[in-house]
């Protein structure tokens, strides 16, 4: 008779929760900090922000309540013992979301093309190795097409690189 070896199921619910809530609060304070409308009712555009921001918290907080927190605390305690390929896909997966981050945040000051450009170079470097200039090509080509689309042919406005004005 043979006995199968128990696999050890990772569950990040927990985590995910307060990562939610906290993100959620995050969002709500900044709503708060948002200018107030000077004609007619000043709170009308931050109705959809705060509701979003309140839900945020609230989810985030049932998962929290739903979920195992010691299961999730011994996932966490999991992730020194995995395996190399899940290590790298760990590891692309932690470049694309601190990627995303640094590309919101550059996004209002260092332009759309700009921001884009990066953006699409970094997540072409992570997927398409080794064709560097190949993806600097088609990283410039997309945020140079785009911009143009948007601004020129559907008439969106999309924020400016800075010191050139285009």
């Amino acid at each position: 008779m043979t006995t199968k070896k128990q696999t050890f199921k990772p569950d990040y619910n927990a985590l995910m929760g307060f990562v939610v809530a906290a993100f959620g609060l995050v969002y709500l304070i900044m709503t708060l900090t948002m200018k107030r409308s000077a004609i007619g009712n000043p709170m009308a555009p931050l109705y959809f922000p705060l509701g979003l921001g309140i839900m945020l918290v609230v989810f985030g907080v049932i998962q929290i309540l739903r979920s195992d927190i010691k299961k999730s605390i011994e996932s966490l305690k999991h992730l020194k013992e995995m395996n190399e390929s899940d290590k790298k896909i760990s590891g692309m997966i932690a470049y694309t979301c601190v990627s995303g981050v640094l590309y919101g945040l550059l996004f209002e000051h260092a332009g759309f093309v700009i921001s884009t450009y990066l953006f699409m170079t970094a997540m072409l470097s992570l997927t398409n190795k080794k064709k560097n200039v190949q993806n600097v090509i088609v990283s410039l080509c997309f945020s140079v097409g785009i911009y143009l689309i948007f601004t020129r042919a559907l008439g969106i406005p999309l924020p400016k690189m800075p010191f050139i004005g285009i």
